[in-house]
């Protein structure tokens, strides 16, 4: 017979314990029995809700300063070491300047390309998650405008935004674009 020593004993606890436990959950909730669920929900410091008024206030600004171009808007609303991505060069940018970088690109983008009228519409946030100083939240955005030939220009996706409290305001820490053919080809 094998002998087992303190540690292979420990190292089994650890990994069966964490398994059998999440088993146990999930055969307790599909029989009906709720403290589990209550458990998984209170263990949790993550709440997944609609976002508060500041949160969408910062992410409102950097959205809607694209319809303007104004880069007064964003001057102020990212982190010392915020980090943008986006689908325009040089596609990233760093820094408590990223947003106002970033903006100036997709100015120059739309002059380059001949896009006027540029016009991005927040849609409903279905993603949102806050912890006591950071929030992650995904929105949804459409953009219209027209090209040199008239026609409408249009395109869907969505920011993922990472902010940070910092003295009492959210600032913004990371910023994403992506289409939404860049998921799923359309």
């Amino acid at each position: 017979m094998r002998k087992f020593t303190r540690l292979s004993i420990a190292i089994f606890i650890m990994i069966a314990i964490p398994f059998t436990g999440a088993f146990a959950a999930r055969r307790a909730e599909r029989s009906g029995y709720k403290p589990f669920r209550l458990l998984e929900v209170n263990v949790s410091a993550v709440a997944d809700t609609a976002p508060p008024l500041d949160v969408m206030e910062v992410v409102t600004k950097a959205i809607n300063a694209i319809n303007s171009f104004n880069i007064d808007e964003v001057a102020n609303l990212y982190t010392p070491n915020a980090v943008v991505a986006d689908d325009e060069a040089p596609y990233s940018w760093n820094g408590p300047t990223a947003g106002v970088q970033w903006l100036n690109s997709v100015e120059k983008a739309c002059k380059d390309n001949g896009v006027t009228k540029l016009k991005g519409t927040i849609e409903p946030v279905n993603v949102f998650q806050q912890s006591a100083d950071n929030v992650y939240i995904v929105v949804p955005v459409s953009f219209s405008g027209k090209l040199p030939n008239k026609q409408n220009f249009a395109v869907k996706g969505a920011f993922t935004f990472v902010l940070r409290q910092q003295n009492g305001k959210w600032l913004i820490k990371s910023q994403a674009w992506l289409q939404r053919k860049a998921i799923n080809g359309e």
